[in-house]
């Protein structure tokens, strides 16, 4: 307890801490301190220690008990909150026991007088108080034989000095004292034959031996302005060892403190049949303000006991209180509280309808517990034999177990074995038929799975996502497998269904490429054959049918697809290519010694079939005709050329025949003796006759000849004439009656 203006008393007792929680619920305790529930050994062996355990008062120097005066310090408490840790027990308080209550507050004091306890000065000086006064001491002691190698007891530690004094320089304080020899492995004996009598301080933070306070228990920082040294000295991990706290600031939540720990545990190892003496002490430190309790659990301190425990199936998710066959195995536990550093073995003796081998697996004959260790189990498969039979039964029994101490009495367990519920499969169509008539065609499929153990799942094999429709296109004859499964089964059970596909032909398509000329249409057919009929044609861009009229401005596919009744799809084309036009076209070139003698060159592109019409009735299928006409005049020659295709083209000329004629007279010539030009002569062509007369410069006739094949020599009258420029005057006589007329001159040249 501590007053608020002063110095802050350190709590002390005995006590294990506890592991319980936080609670939020307000005025769930209840504190009952009135007579016997007052009495420190009424209390022990009525609240504390369980049944069989035998408890006595500790004897004092003359040989007699201890009396423990009624106190209103100590009470029963019951707790209905599960968040606290501890549901009842006995409650030691450094007031009124009732203290602990919220919205209740204890006035008892011994202050400022009362002799301290050696036992709790040592917690004191453990945890580095500065004040060694002790006030408002609560205390419990009493005596057992060891019935067992240890001891333990479940506690909380509680203050209301949380908010105000952690991390000050002293606390209250409390401690659990085992008085006793060979406690934790310590020897029973002195060397010189006098017994080693211990005591050791139970109320530790796990794992270690720091006492249980406020500076070495509490939030992990200080509180106000005190500084953390003090914790750390008292506990270097109390920091870490805040996990084991809980906050109440206020006393409004279960209990009327500010705080509280976790459920601990005392224990110790002692030695079986050995007395020992427990002193559990609390109290106020340098004043009585700021109240401390510690609450410790009904029935914790009890006999050693074994136990037999058991689960069925583990690991298979359904509860059942039988075994399954084939389904995941069953245990039998065994558990010992107490006399736990004893080698203990255990015999099993095993019973039933069931056949070891046959129906379960061997089990072993004994298990042995070695020292330290606190359960062992028994592994129980129940075989999958697959005969149908009634439930089937395992009787194992426990042996008695003989220790230094303590006789355990034989205690058994059955387990029941029973058939596995088998799953059943079924495949069937759900809608469709098993038999189709063309491939890929859909039918959907339906498994069904039932009973089993646990969970069961289905699926197709093709659709191991679980679902029990499957929706299927086979494109040949194809067997579907449904497995179902439980939780116990290796091996799925199945079913088959087989979907039939009737043979088949793909359709099969075949056109023919078609030629003709520009401006034609020709009809073209969509061919196929195969497929299961009736076979659907329809053009692209065309008519839903095997032909189509078409006039195409140029070569081009025209594609068509065929669908048959399976709903399969072909595409092909028609090629309908537009052949160029042949180009009719000619030259003409009549004879320059007979213009109406006129050959005609044909210069067609294509000359498969020709026809020429030469304007006067007559024809011709030659290539490259000659052709004479009677007379001269305008002609309409027409040449009409063909391909292979038959496509054809024309032309027409009108051409112009004339009796053309060729006359040259040379400009000069040299009649000088040496051969060359000595003469001179018309040259003509086209005529029927001729007068020519040469005329010097003086138009004087020098030359005169009607013959086409003479020539003038340059003389006249038989002597030369001299150089100079000579004319002419020609009479052409043509044909048909015609004459012409032409002037010119030339030079005579010496």
């Amino acid at each position: 307890m501590r007053t608020r203006t002063l110095f802050a008393p350190i709590l002390c007792l005995l006590a294990l801490v506890f592991t319980g929680a936080q609670g939020l619920m307000a005025q769930n305790i209840t504190v009952n301190s009135t007579s016997p529930m007052n009495q420190p050994m009424w209390l022990v062996q009525n609240v504390m220690v369980g049944p069989n355990m035998t408890v006595f008062s500790p004897i004092g120097p003359l040989g007699t008990p201890i009396a423990q005066p009624s106190s209103v310090q100590i009470g029963r408490f019951n707790i209905n909150n599960p968040n606290f840790g501890l549901d009842s027990g006995i409650v030691m308080v450094t007031t009124n026991s009732n203290d602990v209550v919220p919205g209740q507050s204890g006035s008892y004091t011994s202050y400022p007088t009362q002799t301290p306890s050696a036992n709790l000065t040592t917690v004191l000086n453990a945890i580095g108080s500065t004040s060694s006064s002790q006030y408002d001491r609560a205390s419990i002691q009493f005596s057992f034989v060891a019935p067992g190698d240890s001891v333990k007891f479940d506690y909380i530690f509680a203050s209301k000095e949380y908010t105000s004094y952690t991390c000050s320089s002293f606390n209250d304080v409390f401690g659990f004292f085992l008085i006793g020899q060979g406690i934790n492995g310590a020897p029973l004996w002195n060397a010189n034959g006098t017994p080693n009598i211990d005591t050791v301080n139970l109320a530790v933070i796990p794992g270690t031996t720091t006492p249980v306070a406020v500076n070495t228990i509490n939030q992990g920082f200080p509180s106000g302005s005190w500084p953390a040294s003090n914790c750390s000295s008292a506990n270097p991990n109390y920091v870490t060892n805040s996990v084991f706290y809980n906050a109440n600031t206020g006393g409004t939540s279960i209990i009327n403190m500010e705080g509280y720990t976790d459920v601990f545990t005392a224990r110790a190892s002692v030695s079986c049949g050995s007395l020992y003496t427990i002193k559990m002490f609390i109290c106020d430190v340098s004043d009585g303000a700021l109240n401390s309790a510690v609450f410790i659990g009904a029935r914790s301190f009890e006999l050693p006991t074994i136990s037999l425990s058991q689960a069925w199936n583990q690991g298979n998710s359904f509860n059942d209180s039988t075994m399954i066959e084939g389904c995941l195995p069953s245990w039998l536990y065994l558990d010992r509280q107490g006399a736990v550093f004893d080698t203990m073995q255990v015999n099993f003796v095993y019973s039933g309808t069931a056949t070891s081998g046959t129906d379960y697996a061997p089990l072993p004959a004994s298990i042995t517990l070695m020292p330290g260790q606190t359960r062992d189990s028994v592994q129980i498969w129940a075989y999958d034999d697959g005969v149908a039979e009634t439930n089937e039964t395992i009787n194992i029994v426990m042996q008695p177990v003989t220790t230094n101490c303590a006789v355990y009495p034989a205690q058994y367990k059955t387990f029941v074995i029973r058939d596995k519920v088998s799953v059943t499969v079924d495949a069937t169509v759900g809608s469709g038929n098993d038999t189709l008539s063309c491939p890929g065609q859909q039918a959907t499929l339906l498994g069904t799975f039932t009973s089993g153990e646990g969970s069961t799942t289905g699926w197709w094999e093709t659709d191991t996502t679980g679902g029990v429709q499957l929706t299927v296109t086979p494109l040949a004859t194809t067997t579907y497998y449904f497995y179902g499964i439980d939780e116990c089964m290796s091996t799925a059970a199945k079913d088959s269904i087989t979907i039939y596909v009737m043979p088949y032909d793909s359709v099969e398509t075949y056109s023919d490429t078609t030629w003709i000329c520009p401006g034609e249409s020709v009809e073209i057919q969509a061919r196929a054959r195969y497929g299961t009929e009736p076979l659907t044609f329809t053009w692209l861009s065309g008519p839903v049918d095997t032909l189509w009229t078409v006039t195409p401005s140029a070569s081009r596919w025209y594609p068509y697809k065929v669908v048959d009744q399976c709903g399969f799809t072909t595409w092909d084309s028609v090629w309908v290519g537009v052949a160029p036009l042949p180009g009719a076209a000619f030259t003409y070139y009549p004879n320059p010694s007979n213009p109406l003698n006129v050959q005609f060159t044909n210069q067609s592109s294509d000359t498969n079939y020709v026809a020429w019409y030469f304007g006067d009735g007559d024809v011709s299928s030659e290539v490259n005709p000659q052709h004479s006409y009677s007379k001269p005049g305008t002609y309409r020659v027409s040449l009409a050329v063909a391909d292979s295709l038959g496509c054809s083209d024309s032309v027409t000329v009108d051409i112009e025949l004339r009796m053309d004629y060729y006359v040259y007279i040379p400009t000069a010539f040299t009649p000088n003796g040496d051969v060359v030009n000595d003469r001179i002569k018309v040259e003509a062509l086209g005529i029927e006759g001729l007068q020519w007369d040469i005329f010097n410069r003086w138009g004087l006739k020098v030359f005169s000849t009607n013959d086409l094949a003479e020539s003038w020599d340059g003389t006249y009258g038989g002597q030369p004439v001299p150089e100079g420029v000579y004319s002419y005057k020609l009479l052409i006589y043509l044909p048909f009656g015609n004459i012409a007329e032409e002037h010119g001159t030339f030079t005579l040249i010496r």
